[in-house]
């Protein structure tokens, strides 16, 4: 692959990154159907291409590399700003914390109303969950929030002081590759040093690569990184090789994040649905987990599972599933997160992630 130093940052134009956007809403989309096919699975031994039977499917390795990514393109430039670090910190906070306490404290709520669906919570479990610390949550399916979160509280401390955090996070990042690696010896399982905080910080990379060369043939880079995550799936079915798959994972997501950038240096158009599901990619990752559960109940107790099939039934579920995470968008995310930002603020003009993505410098 040829490489060249970019004549013209990327930096120095305003234009749209519609790929990127649509490229949230395909890694959100890629987790939910990781998640149906293992609910399905699960209670039914019904799923799609062995999906319900693999450990992992590559969707939350594309949704960390694309959020790593869309982080640092839209917010390097703020490094060594102390203020900006205050103001880029409370906007995440605003934009994960009232729609996720929402759907956590609906689920425990169901919890004590139906104790029939699940077990009443332990009140340690309710405080890890409500902080999004290390631990499996309440809402099962956004296990990887805590990781995300972790990834905000080091990009700001990044921001705030430069100079004194980029040697630690790299310091950091050589250990937790050499611990992955095993040329250190590893004795359990650490959250800090987890290879998925690596996978947010190798879509920095990509992102910084984006920003300062200019690759050829982002097509090609488009079809190896698919290429990749289809190699790794044909090995899950026959389980021909052994493979952390975890590490292909990452780096098919890098390759193809590399090239859907590469394509999104000039003005594309993409459909307005997309665009949109890019938008709502937030409340459907808060809420599909919960939407999925609750349709799936109703289908069995309607007994619609034998009246059209499995096939059917999931299609249906995961149509359900994405419209009512859309309306959760509308109707709840998107008011909520615009008022809170105006109290917070006090009518300050703060660029959104959205708005950011949409026109970036």
């Amino acid at each position: 692959m040829i490489l060249r130093k970019g004549e013209k940052s990327i930096e120095s134009g305003r234009r749209k990154l519609l790929y990127i956007q649509v490229s949230r809403a395909i890694a959100i989309l890629f987790v939910l159907l990781g998640h149906v096919n293992i609910l399905f699975y699960t209670e039914f031994k019904y799923n799609w291409f062995h999906l319900g039977e693999w450990e992992r499917t590559g969707g939350v390795d594309f949704f960390f590399t694309v959020t790593g990514f869309m982080i640092y393109y839209i917010y390097h430039g703020k490094a060594g700003n102390s203020g900006k670090a205050t103001e880029f910190f409370l906007k995440r906070v605003i934009r994960i914390y009232p729609l996720y306490w929402l759907f956590t404290l609906l689920t425990i709520a169901a919890s004590i109303i139906f104790p029939f669906i699940d077990e009443p919570y332990s009140f340690d479990l309710i405080i890890k969950s409500m902080l999004t610390l290390p631990t499996d949550p309440i809402l099962a399916s956004t296990w990887s929030l805590s990781y995300v979160m972790f990834f905000y509280i080091i990009f700001t401390a990044f921001i705030f002081k430069p100079k004194i955090f980029k040697p630690i996070i790299f310091l950091w990042i050589i250990i937790s590759i050499l611990l992955e690696l095993k040329v250190i010896p590893k004795q359990g399982n650490s959250f800090f040093t987890s290879f998925s905080n690596l996978e947010i910080l190798f879509g920095c990379l990509v992102a910084h690569l984006t920003l300062n060369y200019r690759f050829r043939y982002s097509s090609l880079l488009i079809i190896l990184g698919m290429a990749g995550f289809l190699a790794v799936w044909i090995n899950n079915i026959y389980h021909l090789i052994e493979l952390q798959t975890p590490i292909f994972y990452s780096l098919s997501s890098m390759i193809l994040m590399l090239g859907i950038s590469e394509k999104d240096k000039k003005n594309r158009k993409v459909p307005k649905a997309l665009s949109f599901l890019g938008d709502a990619s937030y409340s459907i990752y808060i809420a599909h987990g919960p939407f999925l559960q609750f349709y799936i109940l109703i289908f069995k107790k309607l007994n619609l599972m034998g009246s059209i099939g499995y096939f059917f039934s999931m299609s249906m579920v995961i149509l359900l599933a994405v419209v009512s995470s859309c309306l959760v968008y509308i109707l709840l995310e998107k008011p909520m997160s615009n008022y809170l930002r105006g109290v917070v603020f006090n009518g300050k003009k703060i660029t959104s992630l959205k708005t950011a993505v949409k026109v970036a410098k």
